[in-house]
């Protein structure tokens, strides 16, 4: 996340003119979170839902699709960041600080990045949990209780390169970095960021028969994209056009 650290306090330092800000940052999930129907026939009642950010940038474009194949961080693009990490109640409608004030320019942002890391982004493994949920999933004819614990790394969620030639094709920092999040405002000194997580999209594909026994009753979400329940979820996690949204007062 240096790195791109780098890149705001070059624009702020005359490439894109904009005054310095400082603003507050604050996270919460979506009133009724915590019930919600899925279009497979799934009513799921949630007891536990929380969710790591790692940080959250503002852009000036709108990254140009295949533009930036095997890059995760793009120069010259970030007007606005916050580097301290927040673990988000996703249950719970109240805002939630992130425990320091994002910095940056006023420059208008045009799209946002949410980094689900604990680290590095760019590292093969991560130990951090992203996400830690529990629940229910009930249908027609059957209710399974239902938890999982989801981390980022090239193990357990990276891609295999179609062509050997580029090893770096699919990154693990494409993984962990949900973007883009369509957005259209100016931050100003002293305003809030808000971050909005809603939890229907995690689950929205989930076919939870796909679960794996956890020898105690229950059923768990594999921490792997290898097995279909947990890919949809995983996918769901990262979904910047229905899962976060974000705007400033």
């Amino acid at each position: 996340m240096k790195v791109a650290a780098l890149c705001v306090a070059l624009a702020a330092c005359g490439t894109t003119g904009g005054d310095l800000v400082s603003f507050d940052v604050v996270a919460a999930g979506v009133p009724g979170a915590s019930s919600l129907d899925t279009g497979l026939g799934w009513h799921v009642e949630l007891t536990r839902a929380h969710l790591h950010i790692g940080a959250v940038y503002l852009n000036l474009a709108v990254p140009i699709s295949g533009s930036q194949e095997t890059v995760c961080i793009l120069p010259g693009i970030y007007t606005a960041e916050e580097l301290a990490a927040l673990d988000v109640d996703v249950l719970d409608p109240t805002r939630q600080p992130f425990p320091q004030p994002a910095t940056g320019t006023n420059d208008e942002a045009r799209t946002g990045e949410v980094w689900l890391t604990g680290g590095d982004v760019n590292a093969d493994a991560d130990s951090t949990v992203i996400a830690d949920l529990a629940g229910t999933a009930t249908n027609a004819t059957m209710t399974l209780p239902f938890s999982g614990r989801v981390t980022i790394g090239t193990a357990n969620r990276g891609i295999p390169g179609s062509d050997p030639a580029q090893p770096s094709q699919h990154p693990i920092c494409k993984q962990r970095i949900v973007s883009p999040i369509a957005i259209d405002l100016r931050p100003h000194d002293g305003g809030t960021l808000v971050v909005a997580i809603d939890t229907r999209a995690w689950f929205a594909n989930v076919d939870f028969t796909a679960l794996v026994p956890d020898g105690s009753g229950g059923f768990v979400f594999p921490d792997t994209n290898t097995n279909a329940a947990s890919q949809s979820l995983f996918t769901g996690l990262r979904a910047a056009s229905s899962t976060f949204q974000l705007s400033f007062e």
